[in-house]
C-alpha cells in the first residue's frame, strides 16, 4: 500500500464499502417491493434506461464523453449477454423466494469464478481453496434443499445467476482487459434496455398456460399502468446502483482489496434483517447456517486471492479486472 493510501487510514475506504452495500441491498428490496406492480421486462427497460442516463451525465460532468465508447463490440456485448442473464435470473426469484436466501445463493458467485479461472485462464487453485469452494456448496445445499419438501425448482434461479455472473466476470477478465469500466457498463447497460423493451413486446404474445401466467406474472407480462410510487422505485433502483459502483469503485481505490472485499459480506447480514422487518420472514436456522458457510468460504477465498470476492464493483452488473481497475486496485 503507498504513502498516500496508508495516510487515508482504513476506517474510511470500510465505510465507503459499508455504504456500497448498503446502497445494493436497498436498490433489491426496492426491486421486491415493486416486482408486484411491474413486469421484469418494464423493471429492466426502466431501470437500465435511467442508469444510462446518469452514467452518461456523469461522463459529461467528468469531461469524458468518449469514456463510454468500447474500443470493440464483440466480446463487451458477449460479457453482457451473461451479465444480462444473470440479472433476469436473480430478480425473477425475488418475487417468490425470500431475499436473504436468494442474496445467500447468488454470493456463491466468487467461488464459481475461482473455478472458472482455474480451468478457462489456467489461474492456479491450491487445495485450501478447492475445500473453501466445497464448504461454499454445502451452504448453497443447506439454503435451498432440494428434495426437501415443498422444494421448487425457482430455488435455483440465484444459482443459475452466480454460474450466469462468474462466466461474465471471467469473459471480462480473459477478453475485456482493454474496455474501460464506463464503456463495460455502458454496452451492458444498452443491452439490457434491448432486452427488456424486446421482453416487453414479444413475452405478451406467448401462448403461456393460465396457471403458468397466474403464478409467474412478474415473468409473463408485458407493460403495465405505472403508478407514480412503481415509477419512484424503479427511478430509486438505478440511482441506488450508481450511488454502490461509484462508492465501491472508490474503496478499492484507496485500500487493497483484500482489506476491503471481506466487508461486502455485510450485504448478506442486512438481507434477514429486511426479510424480518418488511415481510415478516423469518430465516431457517439451516438457511443461517448456509448464509454462514458461504460468508467464510468467500473471505476466505478473497483472503488467499488477495483480490475481492465479488470482483470488484457491484453484484449484478459491472465488475472488474478493466485497466482503470487494475492501476487503482479496484474498478467498477
Amino acid at each position: 500500500m503507498t504513502t498516500a493510501t496508508a495516510s487515508v487510514g482504513t476506517g474510511r475506504p470500510i465505510g465507503l464499502i459499508l455504504i456500497a452495500m448498503m446502497a445494493f441491498s436497498t436498490q433489491d428490496v426496492a426491486v421486491k417491493l415493486v416486482a408486484p406492480e411491474v413486469s421484469l421486462w418494464q423493471l429492466q427497460a426502466v431501470r437500465s434506461l435511467a442508469t444510462l442516463v446518469l452514467l452518461f451525465l456523469l461522463v459529461a460532468a467528468m469531461g469524458k464523453p468518449d469514456a463510454v465508447r468500447p474500443k470493440s463490440l464483440r466480446w463487451p456485448l458477449v460479457r453482457a449477454g451473461f451479465m444480462c442473464a444473470s440479472y433476469l435470473c436473480f430478480y425473477a426469484s425475488l418475487p417468490l423466494l425470500p431475499l436473504s436466501q436468494a442474496a445467500a445463493t447468488f454470493f456463491t458467485g466468487p467461488l464459481i469464478i475461482t473455478v472458472l479461472a482455474a480451468f478457462l485462464l489456467g489461474e492456479p487453485i491450491g487445495p485450501r481453496r478447492v475445500i473453501a469452494v466445497i464448504v461454499g456448496f454445502a451452504g448453497v445445499l443447506c439454503i435451498i434443499r432440494p428434495g426437501a419438501e415443498g422444494w421448487q425448482p425457482v430455488a435455483l434461479l440465484p444459482l443459475l445467476s452466480a454460474v450466469s455472473y462468474a462466466t461474465g466476470v471471467t469473459i471480462t477478465r480473459w477478453r475485456c482487459r482493454d474496455e474501460s469500466n464506463y464503456a463495460l457498463s455502458a454496452v451492458h447497460n444498452a443491452v439490457y434496455v434491448v432486452v427488456g423493451v424486446l421482453g416487453l413486446l414479444l413475452v405478451p404474445l406467448l401462448p403461456w398456460a393460465p396457471e403458468t401466467r397466474a403464478g409467474w406474472p412478474f415473468l409473463t407480462d408485458g407493460w403495465l399502468p405505472l403508478t407514480g410510487f412503481a415509477f419512484g422505485l424503479m427511478l430509486f433502483t438505478a440511482a441506488t446502483h450508481l450511488v454502490g459502483v461509484l462508492t465501491s469503485v472508490r474503496a478499492y481505490q484507496i485500500e487493497d482489496a483484500s482489506r476491503i472485499a471481506p466487508f461486502e459480506y455485510s450485504y448478506l447480514l442486512l438481507m434477514p434483517i429486511y426479510d424480518v422487518v418488511l415481510w415478516g420472514n423469518w430465516p431457517q436456522p439451516l438457511t443461517l447456517v448456509g448464509m454462514a458457510l458461504i460468508c467464510g468460504a468467500g473471505v476466505f477465498v478473497a483472503w488467499r486471492e488477495g483480490r475481492p470476492p465479488r470482483p470488484q464493483v457491484h453484484p449484478r452488473g459491472e465488475d472488474p479486472w478493466t485497466p482503470d481497475a487494475e492501476k487503482t486496485d479496484k474498478g467498477a
